[in-house]
């Protein structure tokens, strides 16, 4: 007794089939199981969930307003930074002039000083040579 090719062929896709059956019913079986449970979740909850969806566009709304206060607060800090960024870079530009010209009230006065001592001392120098003449 001999096996043809064709009756092999054909045993192989009756098992491969076969096999492709079994596979697809055990997944149905378990999608079945999926659905079960979960209808049996919501039917549970349903009342939660009820709540749930009355609350939800409030709370949408909520967190949309929540959103463009947060953006608006950044904004304002933003404004802030800068303002005071502005105001600092201002103040030490007028403190750098004010230490300007009090190094330079400074320098005059020791110039000053430095003629006055120096005359003074240039008068005694001229008493003195006029006392021993």
């Amino acid at each position: 007794m001999y096996v043809s090719i064709a009756d092999f062929l054909l045993l192989m896709i009756v098992i491969v089939v076969t096999v492709v059956g079994i596979y697809a019913a055990m997944t149905l079986k378990n999608i079945n199981i999926l659905v079960k449970s979960t209808r049996t979740l919501i039917e549970k909850n349903s009342d939660s969930l009820t709540k749930s969806a009355e609350f939800l566009p409030e709370a949408i709304k909520n967190t949309s307003n929540l959103a463009k206060s947060t953006q608006e607060q950044v904004n304002a800090i933003g404004t802030t930074l800068n303002c005071l960024g502005t105001n600092l870079a201002e103040t030490a530009a007028a403190l750098n002039e004010r230490a300007v010209s009090g190094v330079s009230f400074v320098n005059t006065v020791v110039e000053i000083v430095g003629a006055l001592k120096h005359y003074i001392s240039s008068h005694d120098e001229d008493e003195e040579d006029n006392e021993r003449a």
